[in-house]
């Protein structure tokens, strides 16, 4: 029996400025997928630890991402997976993102990597369709490529991976409550007017200059989000205490992580990091408001092969 066990990260998407174009990977936390040969046709599921998701294959996203693979593919080999589900679904870290990637990169694994990284993507996005129709491949990309990366949405997912500055750090707050993507997104305004349209372009052409140059200034001019955040900031946990503490602590942004309830501040240097984490996980005690808190780098890797 051959067997396959990846590691696959959450990740932050939006990164302010980027409305469903920006993330980045999450560095040690994540989904753990092992996909094995199986004596049935098709992708099976077997067994699923962590938190809760479907059993069925049909409304599970790492086996509907696998599945549309193999049937691209035309192989009508079997293939069984089982999830150790550590990202919580809703957290607005990309969980069903990082089930989606890991199913399609250990399948490709396990099949000798007739695939190249790009054409997986579309697979993945099959999986993650399935909690929200209008998902976009943001998370996706995060966990696929890791890093800071800008993936376009409307041609064929194309990734481009950023530089990412070596001292900046993200400090992520994740609430312990669900919030569905498709719910979120249906909050959204319909339309919006071409002043903020043009503000907003204005503002992701300034960061990713700011990246090349690492021009911090500029970069924390940059990161603002004039779209989505308002929308959503009443239903986030010590969304607007949380925020004022973290730029007095010197971060460059404090925002929603894709359609929340997490939030991440990116914030120079380590030590300031870990400072700033410190500090927002006390008033997230003292309010008795259960939470998970994570620090990364910008610069994580995306899925991969553990043993």
């Amino acid at each position: 029996m051959k067997n396959v066990k990846v590691f696959s990260p959450a990740s932050v998407s939006n990164v302010c400025c980027g409305f469903d174009v920006l993330g980045f990977a999450i560095s040690g936390h994540g989904d753990i997928i092992s996909l094995s040969t199986y004596n049935r046709a098709g992708i099976h599921l077997g067994n699923l630890t962590g938190y809760s998701i479907p059993n069925d294959s049909r409304h599970n996203t790492a086996s509907v991402a696998a599945q549309s693979m193999l049937d691209y593919l035309n192989i009508r080999d079997g293939f069984i997976i089982d999830i150790e589900k550590n990202i919580k679904p809703g957290s607005g870290i990309g969980s069903s993102a990082a089930s989606s990637v890991g199913a399609v990169y250990a399948l490709n694994k396990i099949l000798g990597e007739p695939l190249k990284k790009e054409q997986l993507i579309k697979f993945a996005m099959q999986g993650e369709l399935i909690s929200s129709k209008s998902a976009p491949a943001d998370n996706v990309a995060s966990a696929l490529y890791g890093g800071l990366v800008l993936v376009n949405n409307f041609d064929n997912y194309r990734v481009t991976n950023l530089p990412a500055p070596n001292d900046i750090y993200a400090v992520i707050h994740h609430p312990l409550l669900e919030m569905k993507t498709s719910e979120s997104r249906s909050n959204l305004p319909k339309k919006v007017d071409l002043k903020t349209t043009s503000n907003q372009l204005s503002y992701i052409a300034e960061f990713i200059h700011s990246l090349n140059n690492e021009d911090y200034e500029l970069m924390r001019k940059s990161l603002k989000d004039c779209l989505v955040e308002h929308c959503r900031v009443d239903s986030i946990p010590l969304f607007n205490q949380a925020k004022r503490i973290s730029l007095e602590n010197s971060s460059l942004c404090y925002s929603i992580s894709g359609s929340g309830p997490s939030c991440f501040s990116l914030i120079k240097e380590k030590t300031k990091a870990v400072n700033l984490k410190n500090i927002i996980d006390k008033v997230f005690v003292e309010s008795k408001v259960k939470f998970n808190s994570y620090l990364t780098p910008l610069s994580s890797p995306g899925v991969h092969e553990i043993k």
